[in-house]
Parts: C-alpha cells; structure tokens; sequence
C-alpha cells in the first residue's frame, strides 16, 4: 500500500472518537477532505484487518475489535505488568487477598497478572485465562465503560449463566452497570464461581478511557460484601497511582 493511503488510512481511524464512535462514508469524506470512493476503499481495507467494523443497521462504521487486541499485546510489551507487580503486592498485603491486573481481549477478560495474598486458603486463581464480561467485576468495568454499539453487540451474543446469581437479563445487566458507572468499581459476588467473590475498578490513560482494570477476589466464606466494600478505598488508592504511573511510562512522549 503506498504511503499515502496508509496515512489516509490512519487519519479515518484517529476520526473516531468516544463522542463519535460511529461514522459514514459522507462524513468522513467532508471531515478528511477525502473523495467518497477513497475512503469506501480505505474502509474496506480496514474491515478486512479487522480494525473497523460496518453497522449494517445505519452503514455507519466503528473502531473494530482487533484495535482491542492489539492495544493488549501493546500494554504486555512495555511491561505493564512488571510496573504493576509491586501495586499487586501492596494490596495483597493490604487486603490479604489475591489482586489482579486484568484487560479486556475481544469479548472477554484476560487476567495477566496476579499476587496471592497471605492466607494458605485462596481462590483459584485465573492468570493466563479468559473469563467473561458480565460475570466477573472486571468485565462489568469493561461493559460499563465500552461505547453503546459495542455493548449492544455483546448484549446480542447472549448471557450465559454459570451459577445461579449470574446475570443473564440484559435489562438487569445494562441497571448494573449504570450503577458501576456511578459508583466508579464493579463487584461479583458468586457470579461466576460459587464460593467467589471479587471487586474491581478501572486503570484510565490520561483521557480517561479505560485500558484495563485492578481488583480483588476471595472466596466467600472470607471476603464477604461487607469485607470487600471495607477495602474500596484502598483499591481506588492503588488504581489512580497505577493511572498515573502508567500514563507518564506509556502515553507521554
């Protein structure tokens, strides 16, 4: 591809934004100063690679899933969990439960980094897996904080249950994670494994989006609602120095 059809292709994916996550064809010609034809074909690229994808409902186009997956594999080269290994441990101290570094990967959760807590008795720990999105604290950060056409999509897949208080309405899904955006954490009290609990809040970059999320877990018997709550502030500490940490290692010049 010449160079500048790459440079054009990279000014149509900086068009996009949080306040404008849907764009057509037309307004990106005016915005670009683009011929229509051009950017049609510059689309098309894209949503080949995966990095935009076409609403058929409007025709409008949004940031695609593989952006996602290629930020993750961004974060795990500049070592982000190395950084955020000693905020683990402190929380792990301060909580005396295992912490956790998790992103979001396509429609699900990765935990990439974990640290036990003091007590022989721990949760099962998931480093290295995928988990869901509405069932763990982590996920509904991710939900809560995804644009509407993203959520739509995810809410269209289906919830699927794992025990008997997971959420599989989307109606309650969507009144839960109205509630995570307003209290700024997300919990999951055995919602995706009987006996488990956990807590979570989000990792912003400088503009605020979210890039991943630090949390909690327990097993219940343990880490109670009560107990879980009891450490919230502690959580959020640790959360707004990893954001600041990581905002001047990775997104200043």
């Amino acid at each position: 591809m010449p160079i500048q059809s790459v440079n054009r292709a990279i000014s149509i994916l900086n068009a996009f934004s949080i306040n404008e996550p849907q764009l057509g064809v037309t307004e990106l010609s005016h915005r670009l100063g683009l011929h229509k034809s051009t950017v049609h074909r510059l689309l098309a690229s894209l949503q080949k690679g995966g990095l935009v994808e076409r609403d058929p409902r409007n025709r409008k186009y949004s940031l695609g899933i593989r952006l996602i997956e290629l930020a993750g594999t961004m974060l795990n080269s500049r070592n982000v969990p190395q950084v955020v290994r000693p905020y683990l441990h402190y929380l792990a101290d301060a909580a005396e439960e295992l912490t956790y570094l998790a992103y979001l990967v396509g429609d699900e959760v990765l935990n990439v980094e974990q640290i036990p807590g003091p007590h022989l008795v721990q949760s099962v720990g998931w480093q290295g897996r995928r988990t869901p999105l509405h069932s763990t604290s982590a996920g509904k950060i991710f939900l809560a904080y995804m644009p509407e056409k993203e959520l739509e999509r995810v809410l269209e897949k289906g919830l699927s249950g794992t025990t008997s208080k997971t959420i599989t309405d989307p109606a309650d899904l969507r009144y839960e994670l109205e509630r995570v955006r307003e209290q700024g954490y997300a919990t999951s009290f055995e919602e995706l494994e009987e006996g488990t609990n956990a807590i979570a809040v989000p990792i912003t970059s400088p503009n605020d989006e979210v890039i991943a999320a630090i949390g909690v877990v327990g097993p219940s018997y343990r880490f109670t609602p009560e107990r879980s709550m009891s450490h919230l502030d502690v959580i959020r500490s640790v959360a707004r120095e990893v954001s600041h940490r990581l905002g001047n290692s990775l997104f200043k010049p």
